[in-house]
């Protein structure tokens, strides 16, 4: 018999200390110039893109996320499967020269060539922009072998001079522009991407798929969604829809609709909203899609909170909306379509997301994002915390063991108002035995959101109301 002493026992989870559930965390997958690709990189400072992966929709998007509040971003580089293009290159000019373009461009551009000083090789001047004038270089001569390199951009521009009257090859004022489209990666390069990201042992929310896209990547999209959901990662994607080609946009807002309405998933999010932003990389006018800044936002936010909310403020960074001539009738169109918007309120300053909208069909729980990110949460706690019971006996206390610390997170949620209320039911009369496996049912209830604030105002006569004798 062993001699009587004071035993410890040390018991570990008194603290209800929850798992990390990555909440706040929003990885991107895009293209990029640089970096390695299918690697896991971390940017938590905006100094760090332009060293580490260069320029691109990917480089835009981390830029854009931390602008709008994101603390860190896990970021993969998907394999450019597609290069970029350039545009006709169009001309109003008096001059007998020409200016053609080569390359790969390396992301979008608005390019823009204006003479300032007339003359021919080695002797006339120009600017260039390529945010569509927003913003010029400094004054330029034209190199006497006629190549000129965009530095950072892929792009050379070769001056010819005219076959007669040389000397007037390129007047003052004359202007040349084009326009590029972004390198690409195909269906098969993300997917490669994003596995890279599934298998890790990071923790994070969701992901950003970088540039813009079609119905074919969002249906890809809805699969890995929920092939990562029976591997018990609880995820949601955001993609980017089309920019307008159109001239009228009215033209561009129903092919968004008509795109959208053969496709659904509650977890795959298509952002419709563009605009002229600030680059916090250059400082330049850019316009590009708004989900970096929004998917900045929804870091910032606790998961029960809808981007929405218009106390937080206007979002960072934007100048005004895109398409031109957008008004409230297109915005309200795509959000009924289920699209991510972005809009304006009367009398207050700056541009607000409508809502976090995820692509589900009208009849489910999970049509915003906030819903999802909840019970996404809630799933990825209770599971933990019911791991710690598997092939425990089910005894009585082994059962009520169970139920308590299956109501543990919830109570947590609650207590920290993300959710209203969360109840666990375990139904009596199972057949353990038997099967090895025991039901349970747990119950999430969301704070609801106030959507529409409908207010009666009007004048009173407190003669009429019996207030004044």
């Amino acid at each position: 018999m062993a001699l009587s002493n004071v035993n410890i026992n040390i018991i570990n989870g008194g603290l209800g200390i929850q798992p990390g559930t990555g909440t706040g965390i929003i990885c991107k997958v895009g293209v990029s110039s640089l970096g390695k690709e299918n690697q896991i990189m971390s940017f938590t400072d905006k100094d760090q893109i332009k060293g580490t992966i260069g320029t691109g929709p990917l480089s835009n998007a981390i830029a854009d996320s931390l602008m709008g509040g994101a603390e860190t971003i896990y970021a993969v580089r998907a394999a450019a499967t597609i290069d970029g293009t350039f545009s006709a290159i169009k001309s109003v000019k008096s001059g007998t020269g020409n200016i053609t373009v080569s390359g790969k461009p390396l992301d979008v551009y608005q390019v823009i060539i204006l003479v300032t000083d007339t003359g021919t090789l080695n002797s006339a001047a120009f600017q260039y922009s390529t945010d569509n004038g927003n913003s010029y270089s400094r004054r330029i001569t034209v190199p006497v072998t006629g190549n000129y390199e965009l530095s950072g951009t892929g792009l050379i521009l070769a001056f010819s001079a005219g076959n007669e009257d040389v000397e007037n090859s390129f007047i003052a004022n004359d202007k040349y522009s084009f326009t590029t489209e972004a390198p690409t990666a195909s269906i098969a390069s993300i997917n490669e991407a994003i596995d890279i990201l599934l298998d890790t042992n990071l923790t994070y929310e969701g992901i950003h798929i970088c540039g813009e896209s079609e119905k074919s990547l969002w249906v890809a999209l809805a699969t890995r969604a929920l092939e990562a959901e029976t591997k018990f990662r609880y995820i949601y994607f955001l993609a980017e829809a089309k920019s307008s080609e159109e001239k009228d946009i009215n033209e561009w807002m129903t092919k968004r609709v008509n795109e959208s309405s053969t496709f659904a998933s509650d977890r795959v999010g298509v952002c419709s909203a563009f605009a002229q932003l600030t680059d916090s990389l250059t400082g330049n006018i850019v316009e590009r899609n708004m989900a970096g800044v929004i998917a900045g936002r929804i870091s910032t936010l606790k998961v029960q909170e809808s981007a929405g909310k218009v106390i937080l403020g206007s979002l960072p960074g934007v100048v005004s909306l895109l398409p031109s001539g957008i008004n409230d009738g297109h915005i309200e169109a795509l959000d009924t379509a289920r699209y991510i918007t972005a809009r304006r309120y009367e009398g207050l300053n700056g541009f607000y997301v409508t809502e976090f909208r995820l692509m589900a069909e009208a009849v489910s729980d999970y049509q915003y994002g906030e819903y999802r990110r909840v019970m996404d949460k809630a799933c990825k706690l209770v599971r933990t915390a019911g791991l710690k019971f598997k092939n425990y006996e089910a005894s009585d206390e082994g059962i009520k063991a169970l139920q308590a610390h299956l109501n543990q997170p919830l109570s947590i949620m609650k207590g920290a108002k993300e959710i209203t209320d969360g109840s666990v039911t375990i139904p009596a009369g199972q057949d353990i035995l038997a099967t090895s496996r025991i039901r349970v049912k747990i119950g999430v209830q969301p704070i609801g959101i106030m959507r529409n604030i409908d207010i009666e105002i009007g004048l009173v006569n407190p003669f009429l109301t019996g207030g004044t004798e």
